[in-house]
């Protein structure tokens, strides 16, 4: 583990891993399709209704811009996946965009 970042209000737990590393910890992950030669983030979330999704992907944006390729999104259960780091980017921001509409539609309906 290189360095741990915890996000209390956000509702997840970021931590940077070498990627050799991922093979020992998450045995039971397929990482045939990610990158395990350089950096990888560990995102470990608590419970998703408390999940910070804006927060999360900022947090993302910033692991790629320092290098990271590969992600590993764990569950409060142990539940483990690994994915690269756009992909999952690309999911956290298809949720906020998905939470922004059920705000902005809830809206429409009480003003009616």
């Amino acid at each position: 583990m290189t360095q741990v970042r915890s996000m209390a209000s956000g509702g997840f737990v970021a931590e940077r891993e070498f990627g050799f590393h991922l093979a020992q910890r998450f045995p039971e992950v397929d990482l045939t399709k990610v990158d395990t030669s350089g950096l990888a983030l560990v995102v470990q979330v608590g419970r998703p209704q408390t999940l910070n999704v804006h927060k999360l992907g900022r947090v993302l944006i910033g692991a790629a811009k320092g290098g990271v390729k590969t992600a590993v999104a764990v569950t409060s259960e142990g539940n483990a996946v690994a994915m690269p780091i756009f992909d999952f980017w690309l999911m956290v921001e298809e949720i906020q965009e998905l939470k922004t509409q059920f705000r902005l539609e809830s809206r429409v309906r009480t003003a009616a």
